[in-house]
């Protein structure tokens, strides 16, 4: 995973050198470093949740953070959000293996940032491991914001989604009328 994300911020840095657009090499740098930092954290987080050590995952969200989970729910605050991912890891029936796909991360200014993951998430049962009760694939969507110097998760959006896609960028409607003759789900 370190060598995933420093090759990935090798490509962000050498990216942003070539952009002639740009004129200020400390926004094109502190960009590159931020990257790396949110990347960090989306691994660290998807770490900790295939440990179950949810004290790890909350320290990256704000205290007034909100959370949607895949099924609509919403959760008002870092408490809420703790409550909810205590639940998934201390069944006494289930467990899952979590598995988070490629981070996309687009800033909308020195201090605010969107960051996109897909995951995977197979839910199974304590007693029988090859018995497999659920699996979800999804995309989370997370607001982050840098407070005194430091970022925080301030609100995630998590969605279910049809497949599993390591690169967001690259999961387009390629047709769209392809699309809608195709699409079960709105037929």
């Amino acid at each position: 995973m370190k060598l995933v994300s420093i090759w990935i911020g090798f490509t962000l840095l050498l990216f942003n050198s070539c952009d002639s657009t740009r004129s200020d090499p400390v926004k094109i740098n502190s960009h590159a470093d931020d990257s790396l930092l949110l990347i960090e954290m989306v691994h660290a987080r998807s770490n900790a949740m295939k440990k179950k050590d949810i004290d790890a995952v909350m320290n990256q969200f704000s205290d007034d953070a909100t959370f949607i989970n895949s099924d609509g729910y919403f959760l008002a605050n870092k408490r809420e959000i703790a409550a909810f991912h205590k639940a998934l890891s201390q069944t006494d029936s289930l467990t899952y293996y979590y598995v988070a796909g490629q981070v996309h991360v687009r800033f909308l200014d020195e201090k605010n940032a969107l960051v996109y993951y897909p995951n995977k998430m197979d839910w199974y049962k304590l007693s029988n491991q090859k018995d497999t009760v659920e699996r979800e694939t999804r995309l989370l969507t997370l607001s982050a914001q840098k407070r005194n110097g430091s970022w925080l998760w301030v609100a995630v959006t998590n969605q279910k989604t049809i497949e599993y896609f390591d690169n967001l960028t690259e999961h387009k409607i390629r047709d769209m009328e392809q699309f809608w003759n195709d699409s079960t789900q709105y037929k």
